[in-house]
């Protein structure tokens, strides 16, 4: 009977039916403001509530007079009933084990190709020039890294990776800047190369590290498997849906 009283109380404070309107503001307030309606303290709640019983009536109006057959509200429904329908499917579509690996085999996952670089940092080319001569007089890779820190730290313009003796950290290749990504091709290890960025200066790179290209595990392409397996799932029920 108590527990009966509290629902009762709450549901007269906050204006809401318990068995319905409280998951509209729960899902009003989740899609909004981004946080847990439920976690709120109760004059939050309560705000809240006045809030979505604002925008409802508004909404309520707006759809009788103003927005009647507007094409943009029209169009905007479509997309959002899509959009969160699939969201929802997405997140409750568990694959099985089977799928995925039926699709580890089909796919042939691999891992790209990764770098680890120091860069410095100048505002000319020529400079850029006169610090790759010098340190390609250097005998050994252990040489080279040692002289390119020396130049990091006294000339080079990037603040950020200054700070780490110029390294950056471990990034896929696809990620790399298009200029970077192309003068890096077919260099080694210990290789150094040069980039003009516009409107920036011109960097020095010097690989630090090179991982190539290689099959992945199923281990390591099990997260990408299961968003492919969810994402094939989603488009089949998409073909079902249009039948």
């Amino acid at each position: 009977m108590k527990k009966f009283t509290a629902l009762l109380l709450c549901s007269i404070l906050f204006n809401i039916n318990l068995f319905s309107d409280e998951k509209e503001v729960a899902s009003y307030t989740a899609q909004k403001h981004k946080v847990d309606f439920y976690k709120q303290e109760a004059k939050v709640k309560e705000a809240l509530v006045k809030e979505y019983d604002t925008v409802v009536k508004l909404s309520q109006n707006l759809e009788k007079d103003i927005m009647k057959n507007d094409i943009n509200l029209r169009t905007a429904k479509n997309i959002l009933t899509v959009d969160i329908w699939s969201e929802k499917f997405l997140r409750s579509y568990v694959p099985t084990d089977m799928e995925l690996k039926e699709l580890f085999k089909a796919e042939k996952p691999r891992v790209v190709a990764k770098y680890e670089l120091r860069n410095i940092l100048v505002t000319y080319e020529e400079n850029a020039d006169k610090i790759i001569a010098a340190l390609n007089k250097s005998k050994t890779k252990k040489d080279k890294q040692e002289s390119f820190i020396k130049y990091v730290k006294s000339v080079s313009n990037d603040l950020a990776s200054k700070q780490k003796d110029g390294l950056t950290d471990l990034v896929d290749v696809n990620k790399l800047n298009i200029e970077i990504k192309t003068a890096l091709k077919d260099k080694n290890e210990g290789d150094i190369v040069k980039v003009n960025l516009k409107d920036v200066g011109t960097q020095i790179i010097f690989i630090e590290k090179f991982i190539p290209e290689k099959d992945a595990s199923y281990e390591e392409s099990e997260d990408a498997l299961i968003n492919l397996a969810k994402r094939k799932a989603l488009a089949k029920e998409m073909d079902i849906l249009l039948k």
